[in-house]
């Protein structure tokens, strides 16, 4: 065997025949968990400008699975996630005249932009070492379909590892770079594009032979800039799409823990809805706050019961996010994606989630579950007639209630020594696009939210795949 080639990997032992000849299969296929279809196969040729050497197949499919679908270390020849259910029927339809492999990379979901380039380097190095006459087929799911996508433009653009010409087919499925303007298979209505934006250099010379799929509903392959700006900007941050640096946005926590895109939407969308719900209480806590001081030291037991109770649930929202979310990594998200949202959306909700994790929302929280607990006391003491008891209990309220007009005022107006960066309140009504800014944020947040719960992501793609595998194969017969 010639040192230049490489030998196809593991793949179910089919009869041999002449290596010019025609592959005639038909089979049913069981294909792997994702897709269970039957594939008659027509009659395709599978030809090459010369005859291939000996060991070297005519054709090789190099398959990127997607995130958390391989390792590093996976075998090359093993079936691998979504994509088994391309792989196995082209290995039924071809037998020995198709090498598949299915792409060793990390495929990791943090850091992104960190997997993504590993990807995109192991392939290219894979193709690289083909055998010279071999014609290559390139399918790629989700991560996959980044990576593979970044190597096939490279390709078609003058600079990859082979020659355009040696390309037979590009499959690209839920790809997070998706074009609207690269031709669909499978639901053609599906309208928007990935969420990390279209690659700007395009496919070029291979532009006619690259396809895409995208489900309904999969906001990684059909996300829009003008329905979502801020979940649009997000996505291109943390692939490190259009910045500076070209490295994610934001790859791990206020503790160094890795993290995944979907964890930064996930907190951004409870950030948001309890920003919103927030917001609309405002006024009524800023009276409450400088109020609530007074009625202590003056005794008004039954005004500081009300007011403890008012405060409470108008802060109850920020509270809850204090538990729900990183403050300071969902700012960090929102600083770093603003400037690619155009619409301004996420410039204000960056700049009121930087401010609010600056807040000690749990010194608020202690002082609030503590005035409410001395005011209901003192309360049921003078409802039951002990108001000298009463009195005593409303003492105990007024160190606390100073210390939560303190706290939570200055984190609110700003008034604290170097704070920096503005007030809450000033960012929640100074702006009367405010308001407005926080629903829609809150309203894409919802839209995500209800995205990552359908798994149209992970199962979607169910009935595509068989139409994916009969474009491969009309792609290969096409080969020149």
């Amino acid at each position: 065997m010639p040192s230049h080639c490489v030998p196809p990997h593991r793949r179910p032992t089919a009869p041999r025949r002449p290596r010019r000849a025609p592959a005639r299969l038909t089979a049913t296929i069981t294909a792997t968990a994702i897709v269970a279809a039957t594939i008659t196969a027509a009659t395709v040729t599978v030809a090459a400008a010369a005859p291939p050497a000996a060991g070297c197949a005519p054709v090789t499919a190099v398959l990127v699975p997607g995130t958390g679908e391989t390792t590093t270390a996976a075998d090359p020849g093993a079936p691998a996630g979504l994509l088994s259910a391309v792989g196995n029927p082209l290995l039924a339809r071809y037998g020995t005249d198709i090498d598949v492999r299915y792409l060793p990379y990390p495929a990791a979901t943090a850091p992104y932009a960190d997997s993504e380039s590993a990807g995109v380097q192991a392939l290219s190095g894979v193709l690289g070492g083909l055998c010279s006459q071999t014609r290559v087929v390139l399918a790629g799911y989700s991560q996959g379909a980044d990576v593979a996508g970044d190597v096939a433009s490279t390709i078609g653009t003058g600079s990859g590892s082979i020659a355009a010409a040696r390309v037979a087919a590009v499959a690209l499925i839920s790809d997070p770079h998706r074009d609207p303007a690269t031709t669909p298979l499978g639901d053609t209505g599906v309208g928007g594009q990935g969420i990390a934006g279209p690659r700007t250099q395009g496919f070029g010379a291979v532009t006619d032979r690259v396809r895409t799929v995208c489900a309904s509903g999969d906001l990684y392959c059909s996300t829009s800039e003008q329905t979502s700006p801020a979940w649009t900007a997000l996505g291109k941050a943390f692939t490190g799409t259009n910045t500076d640096s070209g490295t994610p946005a934001v790859s791990t926590t206020s503790d160094g823990s890795n993290i995944d895109a979907a964890t930064i939407a996930h907190q951004v969308v409870a950030v948001a809805g309890g920003l919103a719900q927030f917001a609309a209480g405002l006024p009524t806590l800023l009276d409450d706050l400088a109020a609530l001081p007074g009625a202590v030291l003056a005794g008004n037991i039954p005004e500081s019961h009300r007011l403890a109770g008012e405060i409470n649930t108008a802060f109850s929202p920020l509270v809850g996010l204090a538990d729900q979310a990183d403050l300071d990594l969902v700012a960090r998200a929102l600083e770093l994606a603003s400037p690619m949202d155009t619409s301004g959306t996420t410039a204000i909700a960056a700049q009121i989630v930087r401010i609010l994790a600056r807040t000690d929302l749990h010194r608020v929280a202690t002082d609030l579950g503590t005035a409410q607990e001395i005011a209901w006391q003192a309360a049921e003491k003078l409802a039951s007639g002990d108001v000298l008891g009463a009195g005593l209990a409303l003492v105990g309220g007024v160190p606390v209630a100073a210390d939560l007009a303190a706290v939570a005022a200055t984190a609110l107006t700003g008034t604290t020594t170097g704070s920096g960066g503005g007030s809450l309140a000033g960012a929640l009504t100074n702006d009367p696009a405010t308001a407005s800014t926080l629903g829609d944020l809150a309203r894409q947040g919802s839209d995500a939210a209800r995205f990552y719960t359908s798994g149209v992501h992970q199962t979607g793609y169910n009935t595509e795949l068989p139409g994916v595998v009969d474009w491969i194969a009309t792609e290969i017969g096409a080969m020149k």
